[in-house]
This record gives structure tokens, sequence and C-alpha cells, in this order.
């Protein structure tokens, strides 16, 4: 009778434990996706400072970039006058940048023009070190609204021939000088130079159609 008492305990005993253990599981389960939701949250907000702020647009990190929440980061330039837009990764990467600048500052066109064309310790606007390092696929993003944009406008509105002609000899000077880097290659060579890297062959066409004067 004592043995049948013992085993009718253990047959209930042992499901309980087992049910607790099933529920122990899911408990720790549960706890460690909540640890890891908030390492991952952690991380983000670790990386948006301002000191790695120029990294973050480096490594293409688009959903940190969208974190942002102050303006002075973009004033950020790394130890060789790089700002975000010389250091972003490709074409998304400027996009995040450029969005976050629109949420945050009301006067935005004038920062993102600004960003275009600040130079780095190389004479190199970020279109120019893009290009230099083969990148064609932010063409588009980082020569609209420059000012070398705008001195090719200027040189194809007055490159007519007659009294215009020496306007626009003068224009092509300029839009020339804002090509360059400090050893003198305009963006059209670098271009050029970087021939085999894809996408770069319509930035080439580009200028040879719009501006072979930089060639």
């Amino acid at each position: 009778m004592k043995h049948i008492l013992v085993i009718l305990v253990l047959a209930l005993f042992v499901p309980t434990l087992q049910a607790e253990t099933v529920v122990a599981q899911g408990t720790s389960s549960r706890r460690q996706e909540m640890l890891q939701r908030y390492a991952r949250k952690s991380a983000v907000k670790q990386v948006l400072t301002a000191e790695q702020f120029l990294e973050v647009a480096r490594k293409g990190d688009t959903d940190a970039i969208a974190s942002v929440t102050q303006l002075d980061f973009f004033k950020q330039t790394d130890k060789f006058s790089n700002n975000c837009f010389h250091l972003a990764k490709d074409a998304a990467t400027v996009q995040a940048l450029a969005a976050v600048i629109r949420r945050l500052d009301n006067n935005f066109q004038a920062e993102i023009k600004r960003l275009r064309n600040q130079r780095n310790d190389m004479g190199e606007t970020p279109l120019l070190a893009h290009i230099n390092y083969g990148k064609a696929d932010t063409f588009a993003l980082l020569y609209e609204g420059s000012d070398l944009a705008e001195a090719v406008r200027e040189v194809r509105l007055v490159d007519k021939g007659g009294a215009l002609s020496v306007t626009a000899s003068i224009k092509k000077g300029i839009a020339r000088s804002l090509s360059q880097d400090i050893s003198g290659r305009t963006v059209a060579q670098a271009a050029l130079a970087n021939m085999e890297q894809p996408g770069m062959a319509s930035v080439v066409e580009y200028f040879q159609i719009h501006a072979p004067y930089l060639f």
C-alpha cells in the first residue's frame, strides 16, 4: 500500500516539476530576448555620440543615422577635415544624412549645400572624394546643388560664341577651379581614371557632354 502511495505522489509531483521547468525556461527565454533588445538599443545609443557620428556615416549605418537628434553632429569633421558626406559609405547613406538634416533644420538646403561644398585637407569636396575612391552611385546626390554644378550650368548659358565667348572662357576657368583638388586633378579626370568602376562610365559621359573643358 505504501508503495502505491509513493507512486501516486511521484506521478503527481513529476508533471508539476516539468511544468515549472517549462515555465522557467519560457521566462528565461523571454528575459534573454528582452536583454538582447536592450543591448541592441544601447548599441544604437552608444554610436550616436558626436565623436562616433562620422564612423556611423563611414559604415553606412542608416538606422543609427536616422536616430540622430542633434544638428551639431553635422559640423563634425575627422582629422583630415572630412565631413559626413565625404565619408558616407554610399548613396543610401548620403540620402539618410540629408533626410536627418531636413528633419532637424528649417534651413536644410543651405546646410546640405555647405556639406556638399566643404573641402578636406586634400582640397576635395565630397563629390571629388567619392569619385577619387571610385564611387559613382553618389554622383547625382553630391553634384546637384553644388557650386560646381551651378558653375557648369552658367557656362552652358553663355557659351554660345560671339561677345559672350570671353565671359564663357572666364566661367569655364571658375568651374575648373571648383572641380579640382589641391593636386590640380579635376573630378572629370578622376572619373576617367576610375572608368572601370561600376557606374563611372555614366559620370565620364556626363562631363564629356556638359563640361568637356574639365578633362
